[in-house]
């Protein structure tokens, strides 16, 4: 049996709870209502951007939040982009009770376990994928996973369908999402992890009641899938898809898998990446993103492995992040560039249980075309709080990540709200998203053991020198009118930022 470290900074009780059947008990199934029929084919939205105002939305996940009157059932919240109001001004919440929102709630669903968004029917709004690995979507599937969709309009989501479910017992369908166009023809498709060890995939365009185009799997039963991400790294026109996995179910042996889109779709065999470093295998680790971090117009495949194998000497001392560079036959090993904490310039100093290379985001955050990195540092000590938590932003260059002009924000730092208390695992989860319209992205933090659990999510604006504590703000369940329930975990995943969490 696979080996999961808890939730840091809180504990998640596992129920198996058995849900009513859905209406149609297929790995497709339908809609509670009659869905409208698909709006005519435009220009793609951005991936973030539900309402079509040319802003990017933020979707924040709590796995173990209530939903209306079930406990640990998990919700979705959203808030919506914009150049003047705060950014809990507008915002929305979904869950499995809520009307038009595919299955039912049941404590243990996970409904956030994992979210992604994409302009699935190429309307010009972008939709909102919802994974809940422990859902149970009919009898005798306890905890099989789901994915479902929220559909983008010109007020934000609203009812969507349901897009896939496991098929077995324990399948946990859902756990990480990926969107990207594999095969190059212009619709949006969509890649899942079904258990630990298998990829779904399904082709755009989809239909409003959750219908693909086509699917089809990619099966590798030897391997441990941790993580999701795409991006074209060999700049063809056709999203590759990266995943960050494991040789066994120890969560030994890491490895990066690059799946090269084609015409006909992703290959069923991928390309393995391995940076030798201190006469060790470094290839892989927990938690992936791409982007371009070198400005040379291929994306960057950038790998965060955290320290949770203190005995593990691949990883060293309070972890790491791997950057592979694109080319146009995909990512170059041989100049490949390592970083920890013990790298020279790099703020702070490494120490086992940081967890540097949790939550990795990969983007432009200081509008000089090169992308950045954020990592979370979900266990690192702050003011003498054991977990209290930091983020770190290492900026992009000519030759991929530098530690120059890097930045560390805890709870601590100046004009950050609230304080570092112990078990906080601030930095647990990263994003970087501009919801203001400037063109810089905010760096977004979630917080998990916040408040006992129920966590927190903090803004950090983003300027021409990158992210600033001065001005930060932060928003909690109350901000979003939601239930601060123990171990809620708010902020466990951003939208376009699934990182893994064991």
């Amino acid at each position: 049996m696979t080996s999961h470290r808890p939730l840091r900074g809180t504990v998640f009780a596992v129920a198996v709870t058995a849900v009513a059947a859905l209406t149609v008990p297929t790995a497709v199934a339908a809609p509670a209502a009659a869905p409208p029929a698909a709006a005519p084919k435009k220009a793609a939205a951005k991936p973030n951007d539900f309402n079509g105002d040319g802003i990017s939305d933020l979707a924040v996940a709590a796995p173990g939040g209530t939903a209306g009157r079930t406990a640990k059932a998990g919700h979705v919240s959203v808030v919506l982009g914009s150049r003047t109001q705060p950014v809990t001004a507008r915002k929305q919440t979904f869950h499995q009770d809520a009307p038009g929102v595919p299955g039912t709630a049941a404590p243990g669903d996970r409904y956030g376990s994992a979210l992604a968004g994409g302009d699935l029917d190429q309307d010009g709004y972008a939709d909102l994928l919802v994974g809940a690995f422990k859902d149970t979507p009919g009898p005798g599937r306890q905890e099989a996973g789901s994915v479902s969709v929220l559909w983008g309009g010109p007020k934000g989501l609203s009812a969507g369908a349901t897009l896939l479910e496991g098929a077995d017992r324990h399948s946990w369908l859902g756990k990480s999402l990926a969107v990207g166009d594999f095969d190059g023809d212009g619709d949006q498709d969509v890649a899942v992890t079904e258990g630990q060890s298998r990829l779904r995939v399904l082709f755009g365009p989809f239909q409003r009641n959750g219908s693909p185009a086509a699917s089809a799997r990619v099966v590798n039963e030897e391997d441990r899938i941790t993580d999701l991400a795409a991006g074209d790294v060999d700049r063809d026109g056709r999203a590759d898809l990266v995943a960050a996995r494991y040789h066994s179910d120890l969560y030994e042996h890491p490895e990066t898998a690059v799946w090269t889109g084609t015409a006909k779709g992703l290959p069923a065999q991928p390309k393995i990446l391995r940076k030798h470093v201190n006469d060790r295998s470094t290839p892989g680790g927990d938690n992936v993103d791409v982007g371009d971090v070198n400005r040379d117009g291929y994306a960057d495949v950038v790998v965060g492995r955290d320290d949770f194998r203190e005995t593990d000497l691949d990883v060293g001392k309070g972890g790491r992040i791997v950057f592979f560079p694109g080319s146009a036959k995909g990512p170059v090993v041989s100049k490949a560039v390592v970083l920890t904490q013990n790298t020279e310039g790099v703020p702070g100093a490494a120490a086992y249980g940081d967890y540097f290379g949790s939550g990795v985001s990969v983007a432009d955050a200081d509008g000089d075309g090169y992308a950045d990195i954020a990592t979370g540092l979900p266990g690192k000590k702050a003011g003498g709080a054991e977990g209290a938590g930091a983020v770190m932003l290492l900026r992009g260059g000519a030759k991929g990540p530098t530690a120059t002009g890097a930045k560390l924000f805890t709870q601590n730092t100046a004009g950050v709200p609230g304080a570092a208390e112990a078990k906080d695992a601030f930095g647990h989860s990263t994003a970087l998203a501009d919801l203001n319209g400037d063109q810089r992205p905010e760096l977004i933090v979630g917080a998990v053991g916040e408040n006992r659990g129920a966590g927190s999510v903090w803004v950090f604006k983003g300027t021409r020198t990158g992210p600033t504590a001065s001005g930060s703000t932060a928003f909690g369940h109350g901000a979003l009118g939601t239930a601060a329930a123990r171990d809620s975990a708010l902020g466990y995943a951003f939208d376009n930022a699934n990182n893994y969490r064991r």
